[in-house]
């Protein structure tokens, strides 16, 4: 009614009483408003909409920003939060900067609490001028949404939603919260590994928030499942939104074929059948112009010379499907019209959605139809009532097909299989079935929170004690239990958003967790005497944020990169590894060509009481060669410790041998001196082909009983030392998956150490996010060591050193193949910007 009578800031300012962070919420996110609406019999009013153009209308006027931003801290129409209360001492941790721990900031720095707020994903720094001086003009924030530079603000909301929605809102939420006086935030934070719960009170801070989101993507337990051309929707949806692979000037690597097969009925499942059809158009494009520069600056046959056999074919593939977009593009001008892309993918074969039930019972349909409706009007396919039960593949071990078992209803409303079976061609799988809430920090610390199913127990304060909350509650419950049981010296510990079992689901849920539980945690809080504040947030900026301080060249393809991170040096344990990254914002541009890296996974070397951890880089791949335009000085997102801590016997008892080459030595100069200091025995042999490749020999042969180089024949280096091999009672391989079937299968070797003997190997495949359950792009398969059947997939960056009969060493090699064509075309971009423009 106020907007329809020209009140638009009147008409924010009512939608805002409820909801500040409607920037958050609104068209295209959710509708549950308009499910509940009984206004109409037929249609309901588009509240969502209403809301989203009522902030559009505002932002849209002079200094609509500034009017945005007061509406949040000064709202004379609020009951309550009219105004922000005076800073008074007390500081919260909140552990997740998406929906709901964005909204929590905000409430609780109206109450006057102090909030650092810290997430696991990396956040890119703004200029600081959009939070230091008023903004005039909206549009001057407003970046398309297919060169936006990928903030990190926002978790799920900046991942896991597809471009429907305008995340420039994000950027005004994030600029908003940045202003205040008394908040902060920190990117690469990871719950478990840089931070824990002691870590927290220690810090200073009065209570924990945990908003962490969802996690344990599941994975499909059917025949070939994760094999070259399958992956989960989470990891997909992370690499295309974090990475930048839709730009033009990325180097990140995602590849994606037609016809893809989307398995699950979620709005995870329809997000990623829009965003594969989106992401394939720009991704042969792109393919298209890097290998015509590169065929124009070098020629063809070197260039082609460089793929395998299988890459070369899949690189074809996408330079037919470019020129065809080309002259698409080129007719649609011709014509004045836009480009018809619907009729050229499904000629590829088209994306499809498979869901074992009918539309209508699909969470997507339940949730937002009008997704699915707008999924079906870009032209995507829907196949009901389909079981999947193998993957096919073709010569080369690449997905080709999903064959499906036919489920029909029946008379009584059950579904049932039938004889039928279906098959789909395929060239890309994604899973996308379901997550549950994130407990991944009880499996790494056991004992510290208790655990109802699958999520955290639910509490409640009770005359100023935590009182275990058992109740079937629904987000308008009055018992809702907002914490968890954690309680010690009158510290607690809350979770909100996809971590609350209540709470579970959606965006919108999220935030209005966070509404619901504020005043429960201000209730539980004693207010402290304000104190120095800025002399805590220094102490915060020094701990969390890291720096380059030393970049040191080993020989032509080895790096050693030292970087200044108080906080994950600090939690570092032996055998552990970090994710580095650079910033998209601070990265160089080149060639139209962003020098940004993709997460690289990488040992820690760290020493104890430092503050700095060291990095062997081998430099195998485009992301780790950018490491080498590093400068000292240079910011850094480093996240971790990660992966599990290794073993150390305490009584000295064990002879170890170490197999490998180049990602041996990191692992030695990790955990050596841990082993050693134990009285523990070490032998290595370094499989170099070239002695002159050896490199830190002199700090090794220090750290170990025996150095042995191996030049081809590891067996024939331990047959010729004076060492007791027979004494060895542990085997470590460190390397490829050919070294770990070459250590598995050696007879000679169990013939020549201990009869109970120890065997592990390393599991380094692919890693995107690395916090132990989100992205799942680490999934490897484990076997039965007897029967040779898969049993399990676990995720590789929570368990990073297997026994070596569980690993299934052949999914090692395919899910390293996941992008192999794009990798191979990136490495000779790579080589030609180096020669040409660096």
């Amino acid at each position: 009614w106020l907007k329809g009578q020209g009140f638009s800031i009147a008409a924010l300012a009512t939608v805002m009483i409820d909801n500040p962070m409607c920037p958050a919420t609104g068209h295209r996110i959710c509708n549950d408003c308009m499910k509940a609406c009984i206004y109409q019999k037929q249609e309901p009013v588009n509240i969502p909409q209403v809301e989203t153009r009522v902030l559009f209308d505002v932002l849209q006027l002079p200094w609509g920003v500034e009017i945005y931003d007061l509406l949040t801290r000064w709202n004379p129409l609020r009951q309550t939060q009219f105004l922000p209360a005076k800073y008074n001492g007390t500081k919260v941790l909140v552990m997740g900067m998406g929906p709901a721990g964005f909204t929590m900031a905000h409430h609780l720095l109206m109450e006057g609490f102090a909030v650092v707020g810290v997430d696991g994903l990396k956040l890119e720094p703004l200029d600081t001028a959009l939070f230091e001086k008023p903004i005039r003009d909206f549009n001057t924030l407003v970046e398309s949404l297919d060169h936006r530079v990928m903030a990190g603000f926002g978790g799920v909301a900046e991942y896991g939603i597809t471009v429907r929605w305008d995340k420039n809102f994000l950027k005004l939420i994030y600029i908003s919260l940045l202003r205040r006086p008394y908040f902060q935030a920190f990117g690469s934070v990871r719950f478990g590994g840089t931070l824990t719960v002691d870590d927290v009170w220690q810090l200073g801070f009065d209570h924990l928030v945990l908003a962490v989101g969802a996690g344990l993507p599941r994975e499909l337990r059917i025949e070939n499942s994760l094999a070259p051309g399958m992956r989960q929707a989470n990891d997909f949806l992370m690499a295309l939104q974090l990475t930048g692979a839709a730009k033009r000037s990325s180097m990140a690597n995602l590849q994606v074929r037609l016809p893809a097969v989307v398995i699950g009925g979620g709005l995870t499942g329809v997000d990623t059948a829009t965003e594969v059809q989106a992401y394939y158009i720009t991704q042969v494009e792109k393919t298209l112009w890097r290998y015509e520069t590169l065929i124009a600056y070098s020629d063809e046959s070197s260039v082609r010379g460089a793929f395998d056999e299988a890459s070369l074919a899949i690189l074809d593939e996408f330079l037919a499907h470019g020129r065809l977009v080309r002259e698409e593009r080129a007719l649609a001008d011709r014509e004045g019209r836009e480009p018809n892309f619907i009729r050229l993918i499904r000629e590829w074969g088209g994306v499809t959605i498979v869901y074992r039930r009918r539309m209508q019972e699909s969470p997507a349909y339940r949730r937002n139809h009008e997704e699915l409706a707008k999924a079906l009007e870009e032209g995507i396919y829907y196949a009901e009532g389909l079981e999947p039960k193998r993957v096919m593949l073709d010569h080369t071990g690449y997905v080709s097909a999903l064959a499906c078992e036919t489920r029909v209803l029946d008379e009584e409303g059950n579904w049932r299989a039938v004889d039928d079976e279906n098959i789909l061609p395929a060239k890309a799988i994604f899973v996308a079935t379901g997550a549950q809430p994130n407990v991944a920090y009880e499996y790494e610390h056991a004992g510290t929170f208790a655990r109802q199913k699958k999520s955290y127990a639910r509490y409640q304060l009770e005359n100023k004690a935590l009182a275990p909350v058992t109740n079937d509650a629904h987000v308008k419950s009055d018992e809702l239990g907002v914490f968890t049981s954690y309680e010690r010296d009158h510290h607690r510990v809350s979770f909100i958003g996809d971590t609350h079992p209540v709470f579970h689901g959606s965006v919108v849920k999220a935030i209005a967790s966070a509404k619901r539980s504020y005043p429960k945690i201000v209730e539980s809080l004693t207010v402290s005497q304000p104190d120095d504040y800025q002399a805590f947030a220094d102490a915060m900026n020094y701990r969390f944020r890291s720096k380059v301080v030393a970049i040191k060249r080993h020989h032509d393809r080895l790096l050693e990169l030292t970087v200044q991170s108080p906080m994950s040096a600090q939690n570092f344990r032996p055998g552990q590894f970090y994710r580095i990254q650079n910033y998209e914002t601070l990265a160089r541009r080149v060639h139209d060509t962003r020098l940004q890296t993709e997460a690289l996974a990488l040992l820690g070397i760290c020493k104890k009481d430092s503050d700095q951890i060291s990095f062997m880089v081998y430099e195998d791949g485009a992301s780790s060669r950018l490491v080498s335009t590093f400068k000292v000085g240079d910011p850094l997102s480093v996240m971790g410790p990660t992966g599990a801590k290794s073993r150390i016997p305490e009584d000295g008892s064990q002879t170890i041998l170490v197999i490998g080459s180049v990602y041996a030595v990191p692992y030695l100069l990790s955990m050596a001196p841990a082993l050693k200091a134990a009285g523990n025995r070490i032998v290595f042999v370094a499989t170099f082909d070239n002695e002159m490749d050896f490199y830190c020999r002199d700090e090794l042969e220090a750290l170990c009983d025996t150095v042995l180089l191996a030049q081809g024949d590891f067996i024939a280096s331990l047959k010729n030392t004076d060492f007791p091999v027979a004494e060895i009672n542990r085997v470590i391989a460190i390397g490829s998956s050919g070294l770990i079937r070459e250590v598995r299968d050696s007879a000679e070797l169990r013939a020549l150490i201990a009869d109970q003997v120890e065997y592990e190997a390393s599991v380094y495949g692919p890693m995107q996010c690395m916090l132990k359950g989100v992205c799942a792009q680490c999934l490897q398969w484990q076997i039965d060591p007897v029967t040779g059947q898969r049993t399990k997939a676990v995720y590789a960056c929570s368990w990073q050193h297997q026994p070596m009969q569980k690993i299934d060493v052949g999914n090692i090699d395919e899910r390293l193949g996941q992008n192999r064509s794009q990798e191979i075309l990136s490495n000779l971009w790579l080589d030609y910007l180096f020669q040409e423009h660096i």
